[in-house]
Formats: structure tokens, C-alpha cells, sequence
């Protein structure tokens, strides 16, 4: 049976020495789609470079660069602006007099 090979942690890969609060980009991608903070076992980043993701993310959410949570029903509502209400057209002979 073969061995699999450990697979090398995105942060290191990315050669950051410091996860940078501001860099919401590269944040984003260790968030679910509910903003939740994927954990280590999926996203196979170090012990280290996770607790680094973690204060980061917490910084950022803090600072208001990142939602705390998303509201999915909510999102994919068309907002106010984009709504468009028709109004039918009248008939002269339905309407009582």
C-alpha cells in the first residue's frame, strides 16, 4: 500500500512569513460560505499558520474587512433597487362604475 505524501501547507506555499489581517483575498480562502474558519484537517495548514489564519480573520472581522456571518436566504434576494414591480394595465370594461 503507498504512502500519501503530506501535503504542504498553503501559507508556506504562498511564502508568507506573517498573515497580513488586511489581505482579505487570501483570508477568504479559508472561509466557508457562512464565514466560518475552515479547520486544519481541510485546509492542511500548519498548527502555527492556522492560530496565525485564526487571529487574522478575527482582526479583520473586528475591523469590519470581513462579515462575522453571511445570511444565505438574504443574499441571493434581488435588493430593493433591482426590483421591479409591474403594474397591470386596466381594463376599461371590468372596471364598475
Amino acid at each position: 500500500m503507498a504512502t500519501q505524501k503530506k501535503k504542504a501547507c498553503p501559507v508556506d506555499a504562498a511564502g508568507m512569513t506573517r498573515v497580513d489581517y488586511k489581505d482579505t483575498a487570501f483570508l477568504k480562502k479559508f472561509l466557508t460560505k457562512f464565514n466560518r474558519i475552515i479547520p486544519r484537517y481541510y485546509s492542511g495548514t500548519t498548527l502555527q499558520n492556522q492560530k496565525k489564519l485564526a487571529t487574522a480573520i478575527k482582526r479583520a472581522r473586528y475591523m469590519a474587512l470581513l462579515p462575522y456571518v453571511l445570511d444565505v436566504k438574504f443574499q441571493s434576494a434581488a435588493t430593493p433597487s433591482e426590483t421591479v414591480v409591474e403594474t397591470p394595465a386596466i381594463d376599461e370594461n371590468s372596471v364598475a362604475v
